[in-house]
C-alpha cells in the first residue's frame, strides 16, 4: 500500500462525518428544540472545576441547536459528551486563525470547553459561527425577557434576577 493511500485513509477516518439518524437526533432534542447547525470537530476537551474529571474527545460531532449545544461521540449509537444549554454560557469565543486553527472556547459556571476544527472545514465553521452567534443572542433576549436571571456586570457570569451580590466574584450587583 502506497503513502498517499494510507494517508487517504487515515484522513477519512479522522475527518469523516458522524453518522446520526433523524429520528434518534429529534428524540435527542425534544419536540421544543430545533436543529440550527451541524458541524464535525476535530477535538473537544473538557475541563469541569474539579480537575480530575477532564477529558478530551476527538472526532466529535457538534449540534447547534435553538437552546443547546451538543457534542456527540463518533459511534454507532447516539452518545452526547456534552449537552451545554445556551443560557447557562457565561463567555464565549470564536477564533478562527490560520496558525491556530479554528475554536470555540465555551465558558459556563463550572466548565470550560474548547472545540477545535479542522482548517478543511473552515468555510462550515464561518457559517457555524454566525449561527451560533444569533442563538446566543436570542438566548441572552429570552433570559432577560423571563427577568429570572441576569448577567453579573463586573464578572459576566449569570446569576439570578433576586441577587444583591455575585455568586461568583462577590460584588456587589443591585444599587
Amino acid at each position: 500500500m502506497s503513502d498517499s493511500s494510507i494517508l487517504k485513509k487515515l484522513s477519512g477516518l479522522f475527518l469523516g462525518s458522524p453518522k446520526i439518524d433523524s429520528g434518534e437526533l429529534k428524540e435527542l432534542i425534544g419536540e421544543n428544540d430545533s436543529v440550527v447547525f451541524k458541524i464535525q470537530t476535530l477535538s473537544s476537551t473538557y475541563k469541569p472545576r474539579a480537575w480530575i474529571d477532564r477529558n478530551a474527545f476527538f472526532r466529535s460531532m457538534l449540534i447547534l441547536t435553538n437552546k443547546r449545544v451538543l457534542i456527540l461521540k463518533n459511534s454507532s449509537a447516539v452518545n452526547v459528551l456534552r449537552d451545554i444549554e445556551l443560557n447557562t454560557i457565561t463567555h464565549h469565543k470564536l477564533s478562527s486563525t490560520r496558525s491556530k486553527g479554528l475554536k470555540l472556547e465555551i465558558k459556563t459556571f463550572d466548565a470550560e470547553d474548547l472545540i477545535t476544527f479542522h482548517q478543511q472545514y473552515r468555510k462550515e465553521f464561518e457559517e457555524f459561527s454566525e449561527k451560533f452567534k444569533e442563538a446566543m443572542e436570542q438566548s441572552i433576549e429570552l433570559s432577560s425577557e423571563s427577568r429570572e436571571t441576569f448577567f453579573c456586570m463586573h464578572c459576566g457570569i449569570r446569576i439570578p434576577a433576586a441577587s444583591v451580590f455575585c455568586s461568583s466574584c462577590g460584588k456587589k450587583v443591585k444599587v
